[in-house]
């Protein structure tokens, strides 16, 4: 039995990793069971044993991009040093890995229109802003920022120069220095939210 259950998340996996791939690839309208059981050599019938349909494949998709996503804002606040900096690059290198896929899969599901998916994604965005919310809070507890930022305002602008750069850094065929391009945004934004 226990054998059977540690087969199982490899395969789950394998098979959500193919449907991330092929979102990317062929955009999230055209992934279809079909194509992911392709894409990892299994039959049809064998990804319908871990899931029922297209949409709990992307479902679980959008859970571990939330996971990600999350795991990169995780740093300890308390310590000396620019850790707004110090998290929002650490976070950009691990976007980098990914090649950015996270956002781009983000802005994919999002176009197929599909309400429960659409929600999920929403509520991954608005638990990632919250993030950002209270890491700006705390540098402002620290005396690192301005007291009367607008957190509200600065979170969501963080959250769409991180989307923003991921995107066009993809799209152009990973032809720039994401880092550089965000050094030289969060120089801009530093200049309104610092004494």
């Amino acid at each position: 039995m226990a054998t059977t259950q540690i087969n199982k998340v490899p395969r789950k996996e394998q098979i959500v990793n193919a449907a991330r791939k092929l979102v990317i690839e062929v955009g999230s309208e055209n992934v279809t069971v079909r194509r992911i059981a392709e894409e990892v050599g299994f039959t049809e019938a064998a990804v319908y044993r871990h899931f029922k349909s297209k949409r709990d494949i992307l479902y679980l998709l959008v859970e571990n991009i939330e996971r990600s996503l999350l795991l990169d804002l995780t740093i300890k606040i308390d310590h000396r040093g620019d850790v707004l900096e110090t998290l929002l690059m650490r976070h950009l290198s691990a976007i980098e890995m990914r090649r950015g896929i996270s956002f781009q899969v983000i802005a994919e599901i999002i176009s197929l229109g599909d309400g429960k998916l659409n929600s999920r994604i929403y509520d991954t965005i608005v638990i990632y802003i919250e993030k950002l919310k209270t890491i700006l809070q705390k540098e402002i507890s620290r005396g690192e920022l301005r007291k009367d930022v607008d957190i509200e305002a600065t979170a969501f602008l963080m959250f769409s120069v991180m989307q923003g750069i991921s995107n066009v850094w993809t799209l152009s065929n990973y032809s720039f220095d994401p880092k550089k391009k965000f050094n030289a945004v969060l120089k801009t934004l530093r200049k309104g939210l610092q004494d």
